[in-house]
This record gives C-alpha cells, sequence and structure tokens, in this order.
C-alpha cells in the first residue's frame, strides 16, 4: 500500500504552525500579559460576533418554518388527512 503524503503534509503544517506561533510571540511587541489581554478581548468580540449570527440564523430558520407551516396548514384539506383516493 502506498503513502499519499497526507499524514506527512499534515505532520509539515502542524510543525510549521508551532514554529511561527513561537517566533510571533518571541518578536510580538506586547508584553504576555498585555498580549493575553488583547487576545482575549479578540476571542471575546468574535465569540459575541458568532453567537449574534448563530442567533440570527436561528430566528430565521424559526421564521421560515412558521412561513412553510402557514403555507402547509393553508393548502392542506380541512378535517386532518385526505379521503383515501382522493388527490
Amino acid at each position: 500500500m502506498r503513502d499519499s503524503g497526507f499524514g506527512s503534509f499534515l505532520a509539515g503544517v502542524l510543525i510549521g504552525g508551532l514554529i511561527g506561533a513561537a517566533i510571533g510571540l518571541l518578536l510580538a511587541p506586547a508584553s504576555g500579559d498585555e498580549l493575553r489581554d488583547q487576545v482575549g478581548e479578540f476571542v471575546d468580540q468574535r465569540r459575541a460576533a458568532f453567537d449574534d449570527a448563530v442567533n440570527e440564523g436561528r430566528m430565521a430558520a424559526e421564521q421560515a418554518r412558521a412561513e412553510m407551516q402557514d403555507e402547509y396548514d393553508a393548502g392542506a384539506p380541512q378535517g386532518g388527512v385526505a379521503p383515501e383516493g382522493a388527490a
């Protein structure tokens, strides 16, 4: 069985990411505490934006579901299930 090289690629990406992160921390213009505060604020802002997007998506999905239910109810025969043979 021949190795596709995906594992080697993934290992290279992981090692490169770790080296890049280490260099970034070493060359950062802020102290560790300041950098952690900045990262924390950034993460909090992104989390809030993500939560807002999720809530908007949920509201849109609920509205679409309600509209589809209304359309279905308007088109459904009165009394529930249509008699057999009726189309």
